[in-house]
């Protein structure tokens, strides 16, 4: 019943996805092309202070924006990302 802690873990995720989804959006408009290890670590000093994700949930951040194509892989250098205006 309710699901219990594995539960709220889960809904506390799905909260701060756009959170972290925000921050890569905004270092990428003033930025424009960057590392993919750049902007984690910039997105992550941009959320530090409401909380600390991990790598792993920032690079998934990046792929989903990726595949909604706000942001691209630069072609010359998969470890870059550009963003689409």
């Amino acid at each position: 019943v309710g699901g219990g802690l594995g539960g709220a873990r889960k809904m506390v995720e799905e909260d701060r996805k756009p959170q972290i989804e925000a921050a890569i959006v905004r270092v990428m408009k003033s930025r424009r092309v960057m590392q993919v290890s750049v902007l984690v670590g910039e997105v992550i000093g941009l959320v530090k202070g409401t909380f600390r994700p991990e790598v792993g949930m920032v690079k998934q951040r990046i792929e989903s924006l990726i595949d909604r194509e706000f942001l691209e892989r630069d072609e010359g250098d998969f470890r870059r990302v550009r963003y689409i205006s």
